[in-house]
């Protein structure tokens, strides 16, 4: 079956969440189907940068948390 998990972060701070999507992906031996990113910004946001999400599409018998 195919599952879905996301992982949020900041665009300034890549490696983060690079870091947490690729030790999720070895520490469960995912078999990953593909990882899309989207990244939105909200004029005048008080942050100055975007949320960045990658969304990993997985398959498995269950979900992975």
């Amino acid at each position: 079956m195919i599952f879905v998990k996301t992982f949020k972060g900041y665009e300034d701070k890549t490696a983060q969440l690079d870091d947490a999507v690729n030790e999720w992906i070895a520490s469960n031996n995912i078999d990953v189907k593909t990882i899309m990113a989207v990244l939105s910004h909200e004029p005048g946001g008080r942050a100055g940068s975007g949320d960045l999400l990658y969304t990993v599409m997985y398959g498995a018998d269950e979900p992975i948390p």
